[in-house]
């Protein structure tokens, strides 16, 4: 059994004190053992100075615990996931008996009697420690009784076909494996996994902006629930002790479908009422898309390239969670990479990776945030800079000063339009000169979902009356045609594939810079916009329905009208 170095000293130091070892000894092996302290109880029992039994009676005097025999056959069903399994096996406590509100738990290592406030957390018992051998601990954490195995489970509903049934008895390992694949096969964005009351757990993915409860999971998750979030919490590298608190963490899959390649997930959890709920990012690094792919039509495209092109000032890209801004900041990072360019990127998460890019991971715990990347970027002597959001003043006002001395400055911020994002720029408190003198570019976007071009048909349920409330001219309305997808087997029977991003671009010019300096509202420099050519966001999602490639639905689902 493996000790760490903490571990392996705590035991030598209590032998030396009971006079188990004498003093002499320890030395010599401390001393032959150096910096690597994880190895002296080995060299202990292998040079005969101890010995295992020796190790456990002497924990079990200096803790008043008992000492146990562990035997493979005292793990009974209910012990078996009263504890998470990764739980058990990584940190080697054996749960092996039950009394009533008891858990009766088996260790070798002394610090793992720390654990009892966690076990008890996890059990909802109280907890009574025993000592065992190191052997004796190690050889019962291998055993395969752990193995969570989950019984097959028949659905009413013919409908519903259980994962037991389709692939046989699962762990809860092949549980999570299978979340993730078919998650990745049918480009989910987002999995959420969460528990309600009266232990109903429902898994569901996100599929072009839409959410879908996977109803194939129901049988295996609730009996199963907490063996799940544990598993997660530990791919993603968080505390599995700790249920009170919300926890961010990464995790790396390997996409089967894909030729094994690994795709980067996003993890988080928080608490709720129920148990821990689980929200999880796919990000599939290899797919930045090119400029010209995103969606952007040719003629607002070259007004976009203009500006990322400039040698300095803020392109801001704003819009709700979910509506592609890291795409598109991604998509003109993508355009600028050139050896001749110094590109930096402060993130949180770094969603991409992109080769020839410096790319920096925000820690607000240890103080790496926005504002302190930027200050030191500044210093780093770069063309482009990148950061993932702006979230307040001290981060708007080093971005700002950034953009007006030399630096081209991608962001994004959460406003509803182009227009509003100016508005708040000065509710942040930049005066409105800097504003009007950095802020070259605006784009606003939203995701809506495409009609299927293979069953596509016209829609004759939507009225005129509704069509004109959107903002469609009565004469216009005469002529005009307005479609859905039927559903069909390339679809999924949904009417949708695929997704096209909605975007207004907004140029800074000449006039709607001396409408900012003198403090225009909203509506005023919207019109100034307009006047110089600027379609707003609603505009251009009618132009997609002219077109017939969004619904009236997803118009409805994705655009706030403008006032």
């Amino acid at each position: 059994m493996e000790l760490s170095s903490a571990a392996s000293e705590k035991i030598a130091n209590l032998l030396a004190a009971s006079g188990a070892l004498s003093q002499d000894r320890l030395t010599k092996i401390t001393t032959q053992c150096g910096p690597n302290k994880s190895k002296i109880v080995e060299e202990l029992l292998k040079k005969q100075f101890t010995t295992e039994a020796d190790i456990a009676k002497t924990i079990s005097r200096s803790f008043s615990i008992k000492q146990v025999d562990l035997k493979e056959t005292q793990i009974k069903p209910e012990l078996i996931t009263i504890l998470p399994t990764e739980f058990v096996k990584k940190e080697k406590v054996i749960p092996f008996e039950l009394q009533g509100g008891t858990l009766k738990v088996a260790v070798a290592d002394p610090l793992k009697l720390s654990h009892g406030p966690k076990i008890k957390s996890f059990t909802k018992k109280n907890v009574l420690f025993s000592v065992a051998t190191l052997s004796n601990v190690e050889q019962i954490s291998k055993s395969k009784v752990w193995d969570i195995r989950i019984a097959k489970k028949e659905t009413k509903t013919p409908n519903k076909t259980s994962i037991a049934a389709a692939t046989g008895s699962l762990n809860v390992v092949g549980v999570v494996d299978k979340i993730f694949q078919d998650a990745l096969r049918d480009g989910t964005s987002d999995i959420h996994i969460e528990v309600f009351k009266d232990n109903v757990a429902k898994v569901r993915y996100r599929n072009d902006g839409i959410m879908k409860i996977q109803e194939s999971f129901d049988p295996i998750l609730a009996p199963n629930y907490m063996a799940v979030v544990t598993r997660l919490k530990i791919m993603a590298g968080c505390n599995i002790s700790e249920s009170r608190l919300p926890q961010d963490g990464a995790i790396t899959v390997q996409d089967k479908s894909n030729n094994g390649i690994d795709v980067d997930v996003r993890f988080n959890t928080v608490p709720t009422k129920y148990g821990e709920r689980i929200c999880m990012r796919l990000l599939r690094s290899t797919n930045v898309i090119g400029l010209d792919k995103i969606g952007i039509p040719m003629s607002e495209l070259s007004k976009f390239i203009k500006a990322i092109e400039s040698p300095q000032g803020m392109v801001l890209v704003t819009g709700p969670t979910g509506s592609g801004k890291t795409t598109t900041l991604y998509a003109a990072l993508a355009h600028l990479n050139k050896p001749e360019k110094n590109i930096l990127t402060a993130e949180d998460p770094v969603e991409y990776t992109m080769e020839g890019i410096g790319q920096i991971q925000a820690n607000e715990q240890i103080g790496l945030s926005f504002a302190s990347i930027l200050r030191a970027f500044l210093r780093q002597d770069p063309e482009v800079i990148l950061v993932g959001e702006i979230r307040d003043k001290e981060t708007v006002d080093i971005a700002i000063k950034a953009a007006l001395t030399g630096h081209l400055l991608l962001s994004t911020l959460h406003t509803k339009d182009a227009i509003q994002t100016i508005i708040r720029l000065t509710n942040m408190g930049v005066p409105n000169f800097m504003i009007a003198g950095a802020l070259n570019t605006v784009v606003a976007q939203r995701l809506a979902r495409k009609i299927c071009s293979n069953c596509k048909v016209e829609d004759s349920s939507i009225t005129q009356s509704q069509l004109k409330d959107i903002g469609f001219g009565l004469t216009e309305l005469e002529t005009l045609k307005v479609y859905k997808g039927q559903g069909c087997s390339e679809c999924k029977d949904t009417g949708y594939k695929g997704r096209q991003g909605i975007y207004e671009i907004l140029e800074v010019n000449q006039a709607l810079a001396s409408a900012i300096i003198e403090g225009k509202r909203a509506p005023e420099m919207l019109k100034i916009a307009k006047e110089n050519g600027f379609k707003t966001i609603d505009q251009v999602a009618r132009d997609h329905i002219r077109n017939g490639v969004i619904t009236y639905e997803e118009f409805l689902r994705t655009i706030s009208l403008q006032n």
